[in-house]
């Protein structure tokens, strides 16, 4: 067989021993050593210089993933750039190495390597050469080609389905409570087997350490913070041994698999996209949903994000507005009239001669802050509302409470599926349009109810409990972060913000009058500052909550 193609009578011609292997079985075996043989053989047989390097291992040409972004597609880039030339050879076990798509796609990437001017050559038990000048000769040697690239193909395509059904099989044993999918489990889980099906799932000693980081995460410290406390103390992460790490913490606040539910996944496009309803009670959990569900509430309305200076100066930072223009407060440091440089808050639109012209007052800091937590003791009910001491009428809407919860993030999350095929598809079917809205509208029923609930549990609260008597949370983190310094007192301060936005809804800062309104959940109480001093409080029972209209 001589060389065909050649564009150099000088230079010796290369051949590219193209190798790939979908599995680690088939790398533990004896199929890289052959497929390399194979190539050495012939290359040594037509006095080829034989390149070895290009190998996908562990790639699958299934969804041809080897020529998308393995060395296969690398390859091709380099004959189209010219680096590799024309007559150049590519030595395959067989077709199917090359690409297991449909035939269709298979043989459009087989012909964009024929017409680069490569010579493709099978060594397996075919042993064909197909070049374009042998195709315009012979055409029947596609034929051949064409009935590889189909079976492979085929195989292909029959073992996704059956690991598809075994899949979907194993998933709906879970959800009827009769198996389990996998041994894999997360950190705090121990999984033991007991059949083909099924595992002992039981919580090891860092369950405690789940625990302690969701109750960090309720008294308002961040990620970083508790990540720095961990390692401080010396508790062992997960699996890391370099310790604990701030993403670490916010993927674990956010996953349900602590409160024992477990969100099957398959990968759609090299991402891993949910399949299917999550599968409750799968798991031991490790913490209690009314814990869980703090959490989330608090990550939802968080504060303004990023850390709040080496102090955590504005414990109220999020709640401030403007009354004329309804925009946010922001801090600065300012000599006002004659006083002493301090720290002041004033309307950020007016700052920066937006949209605000009458939010001109810039008001003291610390005088307000120590005025609203003399006075305001419906603060410390932030810790009544985690207490354990709940009558039976606060148990039960705890109890509606949790399981609307629940049920808005699984509506959520189908809302986002037919949402992504909505998005994907550029004409997708009247019907998931039409359950799509259906989801939209549910969700937005639950989101309703869930706000009445609560406020009906706030409210009960409030009732039942005299702020005089509840004990003074905020009074013991006062004294201990005036003696404290550098990080200790940013993590008291940031506690203290977290009890602060549990039990305030917003500050509203009049610079006409100079003073400052405080609303406590939606109008049950309302506090009046004036010149940074109390100066009226209003307590109602009304079953609706007020509505405080801004100044335009």
């Amino acid at each position: 067989m001589g060389t065909e193609d050649s564009n150099s009578s000088t230079f010796p011609i290369r051949a590219y021993s193209y190798v790939r292997m979908s599995t680690r079985k088939q790398l533990r075996g004896d199929s890289l050593r052959r497929q390399l043989e194979r190539s050495k053989a012939f290359a040594d047989e037509h006095s080829l210089l034989l390149d070895d390097s290009l190998q996908d291992l562990g790639v699958s040409a299934w969804k041809g993933r080897n020529f998308k972004t393995g060395a296969l597609g690398r390859f091709l880039a380099m004959v189209e750039s010219g680096q590799i030339p024309r007559g150049s050879y590519l030595l395959i076990e067989s077709l199917d190495r090359l690409s297991r798509e449909a035939v269709p796609d298979a043989l459009t990437l087989f012909m964009a390597i024929i017409n680069a001017g490569i010579v493709i050559v099978t060594l397996g038990e075919d042993r064909q050469v197909y070049s374009r000048d042998r195709l315009n000769g012979d055409w029947t040697k596609l034929i051949i080609g064409l009935a590889v690239m189909s079976r492979g193909h085929e195989e292909s395509q029959t073992k996704s389905e059956r690991i598809s059904a075994v899949a979907k099989r194993k998933r709906e044993l879970a959800r009827e409570g009769k198996g389990h999918i996998t041994s894999i489990t997360p950190g705090w889980i121990d999984a033991k087997r007991i059949d083909a099906n099924r595992y002992e799932f039981t919580l090891n000693h860092h369950a405690v350490t789940v625990k302690t980081i969701y109750e960090m995460a309720t008294r308002g410290l961040g990620a970083t913070v508790i990540a720095r406390k961990l390692n401080a103390d010396g508790v062992p992460a997960f699996k890391s041994k370099d310790g604990w790490y701030q993403s670490v913490i916010k993927a674990l606040l956010t996953r349900q698999d602590v409160i024992g539910t477990f969100q099957p996944h398959r990968i759609v496009d090299r991402k891993r996209v949910p399949d299917g309803d999550p599968v409750a009670d799968y798991f031991p959990a490790a913490i209690d949903k009314d814990l869980f569900l703090r959490v989330q509430a608090m990550r939802r309305n968080p504060g303004k994000p990023g850390r709040k200076g080496n102090t955590f100066a504005n414990l109220f930072t999020g709640l401030c507005h403007c009354a004329h223009c309804g925009g946010p407060m922001t801090m600065k440091m300012s000599r006002v009239k004659g006083n002493e440089n301090g720290r002041y808050l004033v309307c950020a639109n007016y700052v920066r001669g937006h949209r605000c012209i009458d939010g001109n007052r810039h008001f003291r800091y610390e005088p307000l802050e120590a005025a609203i937590l003399d006075h305001v003791t419906e603060i410390n009910l932030a810790e009544t509302l985690q207490a354990a001491r709940l009558d039976d009428n606060v148990r039960e809407l705890d109890e509606t409470i949790a399981g609307l919860s629940l049920q808005l993030e699984e509506l959520r999350r189908k809302e986002q599926r037919l949402a992504q095929i909505v998005e994907d598809d550029t004409e997708p079917p009247d019907a998931i349009v039409d359950l799509l809205k259906i989801r939209q509208g549910e969700r937005q029923a639950v989101e309703a109810e869930l706000r009445h609930q609560q406020a009906e549990r706030k409210r009960g609260l409030i009732r039942q409990e005299s702020p005089t008597e509840t004990c003074d949370c905020i009074g013991r983190l006062r004294d201990a972060w005036e003696q404290a310094d550098g990080a200790t007192r940013y993590d008291l301060r940031s506690e203290a913000h977290a009890a602060v936005r549990e039990i305030i809804t917003e500050i509203s800062f009049d610079s006409g009058d100079c003073s400052a309104t405080l609303i406590v959940e939606n109008g049950i109480v309302v506090h009046r500052f004036t010149d940074g001093r109390a100066s009226h409080r209003h307590q109602m029972w009304c079953a609706m909550p007020v509505t405080i209209t801004r100044a335009a």
